[in-house]
Parts: C-alpha cells; structure tokens; sequence
C-alpha cells in the first residue's frame, strides 16, 4: 500500500513538474463565446459546458485550427496565447484573429498561481496592445489550468469580466514550436516592479527569436504599416530597401505608420527593418502588416539596439510568351 502511495506520488510530483516545463512558448486553439441563449450557470457546476471533455483531443483543437459550433449556440475565434517566464515572474499574450485572419486583437496579461481555486491561474488583463477590428476592445481575464494528454500539453479554463467574474466563454490551447514574440519591454517593466523593493540589478536579456522570412509574388509593390504593441517610450527604427534607406527615424506608436516600396524585376528584393535605438525601457517591438496584392502577412517583431529583421522578397516576371 505504502508503495502505491509513493508512486502515485512521483507520478503527480513528474506530471507536475513536466507541465512546468512546458507552460512557457506560444499555444494555439480557439476562444469561444457563449450564446446569451445559454444559461451557463445551469450547465456545470463550474459554470462551463461540458465542452472541456469534448476538446481534449489533439486532433479536435490543432488540425489547421477549425472552427467548431456546438449546436450553433458558441462561436469559436482562432487564437493564441504566448507565455513567458523570467525570474519567477510570468506574462501572457493573447493574439485572436478576426474573419480570413485578415484582423487581430492583441492583449496583455499579468499572470498569478492561484492554488486554491478550481483553475491554477488567473492571468489578468492589463492593456490592449493591438487593436485593428473596428469595434473597441475591452479588457478581460482568463481563468486556467494545465493538463497532460497522451500526445500533448494542454491549455484550458474560461475568460470572464475583470469585476463581476461573469463568464463570456472557454478556451482551449496546445502547445507548439512557434518562437515567442512577446515585446520585451513588457517584460522588463514586470521585472523592475518586482524589484522595486530589493538592490537594484541589470535585468536579464529576453531570448529574441530572429526574423528572416522569404515571399515570392507577383504584385509590383509592397505596402506595409507598423503599429507599437508595447510601451509608447520613444523607440525608433529605420526601413531599409534594396540597400537603400527608405524610411528614418521611425517611432511607432498606436497609430500605423505606412510605407511602400516598388518591387524590382531583378530575382530577389531585400527589406530590412532596423532597430537604431531603444526607448525608455528595454527592448522595442512591433507589429508589422505587410501587404503583397491581395496577400497580407502579419509579424510581431522583437527587437533590442541593433537587431533587425530581414525579407527576401521575389517578385515573379510576367511571361511574355504566353501572350
């Protein structure tokens, strides 16, 4: 008996400890919102249908991201959440992506351990980062917990109102191998209120993933805008193209900033966005729409002094033969 006790303990202790490990990257699923037609309270005791058993396959949530209707009562919402952990701290992103993922809304959450409820963490709203829908963006939190499958980690719980805790809906999430793009000014102001009442230390450098990404198209010219998703504080770039300076002393802010350039015919055109210097906080980050015809590519670029991100783009020759 004492056996069995001790290993259903070191399983509990390594499952634990496992999902630990995993809870930091980007996890993506679907945001999903209850029908006012639905008394939720009246579904569950947690006040949740009976969905969090119905989404717990891989294959339900991850293949391509579909959207699922339970009797066309809940509507679901491609999304993602990314988390970062620094010094026992940790932050959270939630990107959700509108019609043809044409649109996002962008937030920012703070994340705290909750041990004694019913979910294991509350990750609380904090600003709006991002918003390109044209209805206004309200803050929300999210009430979640980690569980193990057979194949993956997932991310589950409910979003409600910050005050009155009235639940809108679910969200589920698996985790993948995309890169984090969380703006590290974000976390480095977590981190400075943190340590507001300790020595002052030289806060940690932010892992940033590089951006190098290649396009072929046959548009003549590219549009692009670039939006702050982060602190407002005086950060600034340079746009380069075809190794030549198309745009200075860029500082975004909420509103876009637009820029183009005409593609050449020669085999591969080069962009490159710059960090020429940081603002008041450490790091810079962006979000970049970027235009190709009737394509549109969206990027969260991560930056400190110096860094900078890189497209090779190829603009594809008409044949003239077939004419």
């Amino acid at each position: 008996m004492q056996k069995r006790i001790l290993l259903t303990t070191l399983v509990c202790f390594f499952t634990t400890l496992l999902v630990a490990q995993q809870r930091e990257g980007v996890w993506r699923g679907i945001v999903s919102v209850y029908s006012p037609q639905i008394d939720i309270h009246k579904t569950s005791p947690q006040g949740i249908l009976d969905v969090e058993t119905a989404f717990r396959t891989r294959d339900q949530i991850f293949n391509g991201l579909q959207r699922m209707r339970i009797n066309n009562l809940i509507i679901d919402t491609d999304a993602k959440i990314e988390w970062l952990e620094v010094a026992d701290k940790a932050i959270a992103q939630l990107t959700s992506y509108g019609p043809d993922n044409k649109q996002i809304t962008m937030y920012q959450f703070s994340v705290r351990p909750t041990r004694k409820e019913y979910y294991q963490f509350h990750l609380q709203g904090k600003s709006v980062l991002v918003n390109e829908a044209k209805r206004k963006a309200d803050l929300f939190d999210l009430r979640g917990s980690f569980m193990e499958t057979d194949s993956s980690v997932l991310f589950y719980g409910i979003w409600e109102h910050p005050f009155t805790r009235r639940r809108f809906g679910y969200f589920e999430f698996v985790l993948t191998k995309d890169a984090v793009t969380i703006n590290p000014e974000l976390m480095h102001v977590l981190l400075k209120q943190k340590n507001e009442a300790e020595p002052s230390t030289e806060s940690p450098m932010i892992n940033v993933a590089p951006v190098y990404d290649s396009l072929v198209t046959d548009a003549i010219s590219i549009f692009g805008n670039l939006v702050d998703n982060g602190l407002i504080d005086q950060d600034t770039l340079s746009i380069w193209f075809n190794g030549k300076l198309l745009e200075d002393n860029v500082v975004p802010g909420k509103k876009p900033f637009f820029f183009r350039a005409n593609l050449s015919e020669k085999e591969w055109n080069h962009l490159t966005i710059r960090c020429k210097s940081e603002g008041k906080e450490k790091g810079a980050g962006v979000h970049l729409n970027l235009g190709l015809n009737d394509v549109q590519m969206k990027y969260n670029l991560v930056f400190y002094r110096h860094n900078q991100a890189d497209w090779v783009i190829r603009r594809k020759v008409p044949n003239k033969l077939a004419e």
